[in-house]
């Protein structure tokens, strides 16, 4: 579980413990969200006299930015450029500002990055897409550019896709860690005995089978003597109708119905069951429904009760009073994008927070801009602050937090749907160990 910070004028944090924290640089904190404590640090003396060109960092990102899955591409843009704005108002990276080029992933996501190499970038983030990471990631690896993923979090991709990755990277957790999640909470929250049967509708892709295959393993190990799967529906990407999945659930009436359906999906998902009734028929659980929390009407939130994960960030957890990070991110995407930031703002965010860390932490450590390898091994282990908290990219380079989950409710206040009743779960608990496989981890339990 993640501890509360005590409440103070920095959000428990003094301005010694946070550069501390941070790993001393200007930029670090404020990465981490506490602009308020940059200042004189030894080390941006230390930049100062490094070998550092003076040119502005060239960046490119691609995310959804049209179509239904804008609902949550747009957000890791906004994520990413809120990052890139506080890397500026920091003084940049060893004083180098970023410029951020964003364009639309669609299909094209190799062309996408080689076309940000062709323009000489020195760094690319993105893509949202579990099956175009797949295609991307071997691409990453034979140009020799550094790409920090925000999403594309399907589990064989370092596992059999790369499985001896270079220059590829992921910030968000992967799709064993929130599908475990989304089980332990399905259990704990109505309890092994009352789930016999479950039923799964998932986007008809690599993610959509990834998470299923997930979350229904995991259930049959928690629950003693297993579950029986009554139903599993794969609508398209995008589909603008799913009664012929609703009509299947309310037939069978699975006690658990999970799903892993996202951004304007979980729109016509949900709007579609509460008109026919699915929620007086089973218990929605699902992986990331908060994601279309922009969205979401009053009625259908309250008609569902629905539990969803928050992947490694719920911008209320801490509560925004005790964690000043939390707050000051919450108010900076409602005043400058009018949205409820969710945790695909976090994995733009995080994306870009990642490599710009290890970069300067780079500079200070050997006098000069780093090298493409340099700040490749430089990544691997490294650890970081958001105002999600404390994140490490691990040496498999699967950067793995806390995970979220919690209850839908309509909050009058944010005007929203806010998650209730949060619980988060530690990188141990939903996460195989590096070296052992998720399959194998989940299968020895």
């Amino acid at each position: 579980m993640t501890q509360d910070t005590p409440t103070d004028e920095d959000g428990g944090m003094n301005r010694r413990t946070m550069l501390a924290a941070t790993g001393g640089t200007a930029v670090a904190a404020a990465l981490a969200g506490c602009s308020t404590l940059l200042g004189d640090s030894g080390t941006q003396a230390q930049a100062d006299d490094a070998d550092v060109p003076d040119e502005p960092i060239q960046a490119g990102l691609q995310t959804f930015t049209e179509g239904a899955a804008a609902v949550l591409g747009l957000q890791a843009q906004y994520g990413a450029e809120l990052a890139v704005q506080r890397i500026n108002d920091a003084g940049g990276i060893a004083g180098r500002e970023m410029e951020l080029e964003t364009v639309h992933e669609a299909d094209a996501h190799i062309e996408n990055y080689t076309q940000f190499v062709d323009e000489g970038k020195e760094v690319t983030f993105g893509p949202i897409s579990s099956g175009g990471h797949a295609a991307l990631a071997p691409e990453v690896e034979s140009q020799g550019v550094v790409n920090v993923s925000t999403d594309g979090t399907v589990t064989t991709l370092y596992e059999e896709t790369v499985d001896d990755p270079t220059y590829s990277f992921r910030f968000q957790n992967y799709d064993v860690m929130e599908c475990v999640t989304a089980a332990r909470e399905a259990v704990s929250r109505f309890g092994a005995e009352n789930i016999d049967t479950i039923a799964g509708i998932n986007p008809n892709y690599a993610f959509g089978q990834d998470e299923w295959k997930f979350f229904e393993l995991a259930m049959n190990k928690l629950v003693d003597g297993g579950v029986e799967t009554v139903y599993e529906g794969f609508p398209d990407l995008g589909a603008t109708d799913m009664s012929t999945h609703i009509t299947e659930i309310n037939n069978v009436e699975p006690d658990v119905t999970f799903s892993s359906q996202w951004g304007g999906d979980v729109t016509t998902m949900m709007n579609q069951a509460a008109a026919n009734d699915m929620f007086d028929n089973t218990q929605l659980v699902g992986t990331v429904l908060y994601s279309a929390v922009d969205e979401l009407e009053r009625d259908v939130i309250e008609s569902a009760e629905a539990v969803s994960g928050s992947r490694n960030w719920y911008w209320d957890f801490p509560n925004r009073s005790r964690w000043a990070p939390n707050g000051d991110t919450f108010s900076d995407a409602r005043e400058e994008w009018d949205i409820v930031p969710t945790a695909h703002f976090m994995s733009g965010y995080g994306a870009v927070t990642a490599w710009a860390t290890a970069t300067a932490k780079l500079v200070d450590v050997i006098g000069g801009w780093p090298s493409q390898d340099q700040i490749a091994r430089g990544l691997e282990g490294h650890g970081f602050y958001t105002p999600a908290g404390y994140h490490v990219m691990g040496t498999g380079h699967q950067g793995k937090s806390n995970a979220f989950s919690g209850r839908m409710e309509w909050s009058e206040d944010v005007g929203a749907a806010v998650l209730s009743d949060v619980n988060a779960y530690a990188p141990q608990e939903v996460s195989p160990p590096e070296g052992t496989t998720a399959e194998e981890w989940v299968n020895s339990w």
